[in-house]
């Protein structure tokens, strides 16, 4: 169960839209395409429950969607048919897609950058650079200092420097521990690709219900592969680390903000960029041990929230064999 737990709750992407609904080809997008969206510069709203969300954040406001029962289970919606959407799909947004499990969130922009020693392939590779979009989130509903949260980061990298290339991007998901712990803020979290479970008796009832159902979707959820990064531009022999671990650089200026959005976007006007560690092992997953080594950073320059970062952004799971 606790394997499942954790590709569940990992699943950022999951959404109340069916699987079956506003499937399209996905020929690729550009960084700015995907930018203009999360500016929330064309919304293209068409009901009433997506109006009202926008006005929460076209008045300034930090909106805190639930998580329970009910938002995960609603009739309107399968939780199987989302997670298989989510597993096949590769678009990089949709006209509106609500994430069940990781509601809340600010995204963030800049690039990613490989500038160490390495002997993994593609995107891995030393020397590469890449335009990023990423989306840093907490596990289920908590978001202020003093309870419990998981910190989640996704990230987009587009395999370009050309902020108009059309591209298809690589996708990937990371957490600290996933049902989440007291520590005081995101910037000191340390998050992989196969976190933590921890611990929270209040969830386990909802935890299994949806374990039973993931089951269904992906039979061996353990962590999430790397493979799509080491993989993006290759035509070689493919080689990935088994995990990886992004944490901020230590010279960070972090801020006592307790909501972890207004954290983010605080960091932002005190660093001229926020840096996070491209950590990576093959021998150890624990976020905690000595066996990691640095291939390079990711450098932020943006944060941002809006309702295209909530309601519309999504990233593609890897399988775990691609």
């Amino acid at each position: 169960m606790k394997n499942l737990i954790f590709a569940l709750l990992i699943t950022s992407g999951l959404s109340n839209q069916a699987f079956s609904e506003n499937i399209r080809a996905h020929e690729g997008s550009s960084f700015r395409e995907v930018l203009e969206v999360l500016t929330d510069s064309n919304p293209a709203l068409k009901t009433l429950q997506e109006i009202e969300e926008f006005k929460i954040y076209q008045a300034g406001n930090l909106p805190v969607y639930p998580v329970n029962s009910l938002t995960v289970f609603s009739a309107k919606t399968s939780l199987l048919k989302d997670a298989q959407r989510t597993l096949n799909e590769r678009l990089d947004y949709y006209d509106y897609l609500p994430k069940k499990l990781h509601p809340n969130g600010v995204c963030v922009t800049g690039e990613w950058e490989i500038d160490k020693p390495s002997a993994y392939s593609g995107y891995f590779k030393r020397d590469s650079k890449a335009l990023f979009i990423g989306r840093i989130s907490v596990t289920m509903e908590s978001v202020a200092r003093g309870e419990k949260r998981g910190f989640g980061f996704a990230g987009k990298i587009f395999p370009t420097m050309d902020e108009n290339a059309i591209v298809n991007t690589a996708n990937f998901f990371s957490v600290d521990v996933l049902l989440g712990t007291k520590l005081e803020r995101v910037l000191d979290a340390r998050m992989t690709n196969q976190p933590e479970t921890g611990f929270k008796f209040s969830m386990l009832g909802l935890a299994l219900k949806i374990a039973s159902t993931f089951k269904q979707a992906d039979q061996d959820p353990t962590f999430r592969p790397l493979t799509p990064i080491a993989k993006l531009g290759e035509s070689g022999l493919i080689k990935t680390p088994r995990w990886f671990r992004l944490s901020a650089v230590a010279s960070t200026l972090k801020n006592n903000q307790s909501d972890f959005r207004n954290e983010i976007l605080k960091a932002f006007q005190d660093n001229k960029e926020v840096v996070f560690n491209i950590d990576v092992t093959d021998i150890d997953p624990d976020r905690n041990a000595h066996m990691w080594s640095n291939l390079g950073k990711i450098r932020l320059t943006r944060a941002l929230v809006s309702y295209a970062c909530d309601r519309k952004l999504h990233f593609a799971h890897p399988r775990i064999k691609e």
